[in-house]
């Protein structure tokens, strides 16, 4: 969790003679994106170690075509000229590999510009800046349907993603869940909270019962 105090906050510097030093709006906000956002270096290491591989193996396959030898794989000359030959022959193939490269250079750009994002929310508040982790939301909830259906510990689990959380109830063999209650519960607690992005709640039931709880 992280806190700071935003731009306005009129707290002062118990030492004496020490000034206020207001902590800028901008930089408030640029916390709170740092703490719910994670970079892609991890992607880009990958892409990049595959590319890497890739032309590497190229360059193999190159040197043993000009040096006469077989191949290790396949001819990078023969891979080229079937492909032209496809493109008269079999125009339909050539599409569709033509269709997957595209969707994955347009996958690859996703994940080049679009940010990664932790599994945490934030929390508005005018005086600190406050994130709360995504595992932390799921055991307030699995606690308030416990408190709301009756239910023991090992009958209630849950998980929150960015926009959406489940909670999942495994009732007693023979004994029924009052659905809807857990549901308001889970509702009442992020409603009251009010995390950002909200979460909408779901409840689902599940279909095999537990023995002896």
């Amino acid at each position: 969790m992280t806190t700071t105090a935003p731009a306005g906050d009129s707290r002062q510097d118990p030492r004496p003679g020490a000034a206020t030093s207001p902590v800028p709006a901008s930089a408030y906000r640029r916390i709170l994106r740092r703490e719910t956002h994670s970079s892609r270096s991890g992607a880009t290491i990958v892409v990049l170690v595959l590319l890497a591989l890739v032309a590497a193996y190229l360059g193999v396959e190159a040197v043993y075509a000009g040096l006469g030898l077989k191949p290790l794989l396949f001819s990078p000359t023969d891979v080229l000229a079937t492909l032209v030959s496809a493109s008269t022959s079999q125009a339909g193939i050539v599409i569709g590999a033509g269709v997957v490269a595209a969707l994955l250079g347009i996958v690859l750009i996703v994940i080049a510009l679009a940010p990664g994002r932790r599994g945490r929310h934030t929390i508005d508040d005018p005086r600190v800046a406050v994130v709360v982790d995504d595992q932390v939301i799921a055991a307030s909830l699995s606690r308030r349907a416990r408190l709301a259906g009756g239910l023991a510990s090992g009958q209630v689990s849950a998980w929150v993603s960015r926009r959406s959380a489940q909670v999942t109830i495994t009732p007693a063999s023979g004994a029924s869940t009052d659905e809807s209650a857990v549901l308001e519960a889970a509702r009442d607690d992020l409603d009251t909270i009010g995390y950002r992005p909200a979460v909408t709640p779901q409840v689902r039931v599940s279909n095999s019962g537990r023995l002896g709880a």
